[in-house]
Parts: structure tokens; C-alpha cells; sequence
């Protein structure tokens, strides 16, 4: 399951990163607490969109 994380997590990744993590751990922990969302393709358009505007 690919998440994009809305905050920092320690060994997983930063603030509007998509990273891939098991099924289990996206459903019942990260997104539950507000840590990540679901990364659609529509989030991925958005992030990707987002980090060409940082960059420049």
C-alpha cells in the first residue's frame, strides 16, 4: 500500500513523502491517527505537483 505521510515518522520517511508499507500497518496505524493518507492517483498528482513548486 503506497501512503503519503502528513508528518515526520522516524525510520519511515518525511513530512509529504509517499512511501510503501504493508497493508496492516497503512489501515490500522498510520492512516487511523492522522499520520498518512491513502496516496490516490489524484494525491500523487498533488504531491508531485507540490514538490516542483518547493523545488523552484
Amino acid at each position: 500500500m503506497e501512503v503519503l505521510l502528513k508528518k515526520d515518522i522516524e525510520r519511515l520517511g518525511s513530512k509529504d513523502e509517499l512511501v510503501e508499507v504493508k497493508n496492516g500497518y497503512g489501515r490500522n496505524f498510520l492512516i487511523p491517527k492522522g499520520l498518512a493518507i491513502l496516496a490516490t492517483d489524484s494525491v500523487k498528482e498533488n504531491a508531485s505537483g507540490d514538490s516542483q513548486t518547493k523545488s523552484t
